[in-house]
């Protein structure tokens, strides 16, 4: 059953394509079974707010998609605290080149990511069950944390899953500024640099998203 009032291919593809990303009808069709997934899985655990039900595409997996330009050709990404998977499994629907790791803490939610990553197929996307802090150093390029923690929590709980010049993208509202200069000193003390924030508008609503952009 399809997730209720979502955009038509040619509208989706449209908003994508404004986020820098190329759809084809199969990637939608994929995107479209995702949002289902979590629709049908949202009835028995909770994934996302019960009022974004109707708004899966438009926007949890448009919000996203918008960091897919941040991300370079065949990087090794990690997807802090994924929750439902998101960004995570979208990104690595639209992008089969990268390689994802989603990493939850929460089982029962592992229990759907791995559910999800197995009917979508995604032979790019593995689940790790556990604490970002608590595992070895992944090698990352890329780590992306979309609203979770705070910054400056962030930061000190996940910096050493990067590789060298890698880059942490965090997924911001209005009150960016204010938490990087919380963290100022966290990134003094490890040694990281606030490369650059970047907003951009969300097709089909009315939030800017600000990317946070660290490296080491």
């Amino acid at each position: 059953m399809p997730v209720r009032h979502q955009p038509d291919f040619t509208t989706f593809a449209q908003a994508c394509q404004v986020l820098g990303v190329s759809l084809t009808p199969a990637i939608y069709q994929s995107l479209q079974q995702y949002a289902c997934l979590i629709e049908e899985w949202n009835k028995k655990i909770n994934l996302v707010s019960r009022k974004d039900i109707d708004r899966i595409l438009t926007y949890h997996i448009i919000d996203s998609l918008a960091a897919c330009r941040f991300i370079p050709h065949g990087a090794r990404c990690a997807d802090i605290g994924s929750g439902a998977g998101l960004p995570g499994i979208p990104l690595a629907i639209v992008r089969p080149d990268i390689n994802m790791t989603l990493i939850e803490s929460v089982k029962k939610k592992c229990r759907f990511l791995e559910a999800a990553v197995s009917e979508l197929g995604l032979q790019n996307t593995g689940v790790v069950a556990g604490r970002a802090e608590a595992l070895s150093p992944l090698g990352c390029d890329i780590l992306l944390s979309r609203l979770t923690s705070a910054l400056d929590r962030t930061l000190r709980y996940c910096r050493f899953h990067l590789k060298p010049g890698g880059l942490l993208i965090l997924y911001k509202s209005l009150n960016w500024e204010a938490e990087l200069k919380s963290a100022a000193k966290i990134i003094d003390r490890f040694n990281l640099r606030w490369l650059r924030t970047e907003s951009i508008s969300l097709p089909f609503t009315e939030i800017t998203r600000h990317f946070v952009i660290i490296t080491t």
